[in-house]
């Protein structure tokens, strides 16, 4: 495919009317917001199975906290209930094994660095799904950081989709040896922030934070000082690892609910507040919490299971 129309949908994000929905309108505003996301969804997915292949091929990426993973199975229900057999697969499971991946300076691995995925095996496996439909796939031992040695046998019939998910999805390394209208990519983020006139009260990044504030402390117990702290590396990893591959894709998904400020503030006000105010982690905690003071707040049980939101609030119908 070609990505000269590649454009995202763009939504007016004016605090004060966001604020009005909220007081007015709540759930028709949830709502709205979910119908227009997954209308971009269908939108995106009709437009890949306008082209003649018998195989398609996904490849879907995005920054950190951007909705990656629900966006993922929810494109694959997409192309379920148009009859197209969809299988997902994680990069992840390519990773070479922690031995084999450089340390930083810091004395961290760099897990984030393509060079840590067996980039052979997976160009390999692309190309036997363009040219067959089949592949093993690897099998990663996580909990210890190696491989395991198992693999999953990969098949797809005709008119099947295989969605390949991971930050390094958009990277041309890994497509560049087969057909280009087997492949279609697909960029995943929060393209917007919310503005108060032309003031920023919440940046695009600061709406993927407070996600991840609220989602890491729910699924995994960090404390918020934590991811802070670490918030600069993430940013950094992107500013290497996806964002210069963005423009690769074909289509690009607004992942921002613009009601979820009010949603969000609920949880990530009083996580905030458990951040010492001396540090710079205290500052930048004070910061956020002062904008989502801002917003109205909406009760979260209003938000549908199946919402992407979900993914960092809980309660959602999906398994990740």
């Amino acid at each position: 495919m070609q990505n000269w129309l590649n454009t995202y949908r763009r939504y007016a994000c004016d605090i004060s009317r966001i604020n009005r929905e909220a007081r007015e309108n709540p759930e028709d505003f949830i709502l709205t917001a979910e119908k227009i996301f997954h209308s971009d969804i269908r939108m995106i997915v009709d437009r890949i199975l306008n082209i003649p292949v018998k195989r398609h091929i996904v490849f879907l990426s995005g920054p950190s906290s951007s909705g990656k993973t629900t966006t993922a199975m929810k494109i694959a229900e997409a192309f379920e209930k148009k009859g197209c057999h969809t299988i997902m697969v994680s990069m992840d499971d390519f990773y070479l094994g922690k031995e084999f991946i450089r340390k930083l300076p810091d004395g961290k691995y760099d897990f984030e660095s393509v060079d840590a995925l067996d980039i052979p095996l997976m160009k390999k496996c692309v190309e036997q799904i363009a040219k067959s439909g089949e592949c093993d796939i690897p099998v990663y031992d996580f909990p210890n950081s190696r491989r395991s040695g198992m693999t999953r046998r990969l098949k797809l019939e005709d008119d099947s989709v295989v969605i390949i998910e991971g930050i390094h999805a958009l990277n041309p390394i890994f497509d560049d040896t087969i057909p280009r209208e087997f492949v279609s990519k697909i960029y995943v983020s929060v393209k917007q922030g919310v503005k108060n006139n032309e003031e920023y009260v919440l940046t695009d990044r600061e709406v993927r934070l407070i996600r991840r504030i609220v989602r890491d402390f729910s699924f995994r117990g960090t404390e918020p000082q934590h991811v802070i702290s670490m918030w600069g590396d993430v940013v950094d990893g992107e500013m290497r690892n996806i964002r210069p591959y963005r423009y690769n894709s074909d289509f690009t998904l607004n992942t921002i609910h613009i009601y979820e400020p009010c949603i969000m503030k609920n949880s990530a006000i009083p996580l905030l507040e458990r951040t010492g105010p001396a540090s710079y982690e205290g500052r930048v905690a004070a910061r956020l919490k002062a904008s989502l003071e801002r917003f109205e707040s909406i009760d979260g049980s209003l938000v549908p299971v199946n919402s992407l939101i979900r993914e960092f609030t809980g309660g959602g119908s999906y398994e990740y």
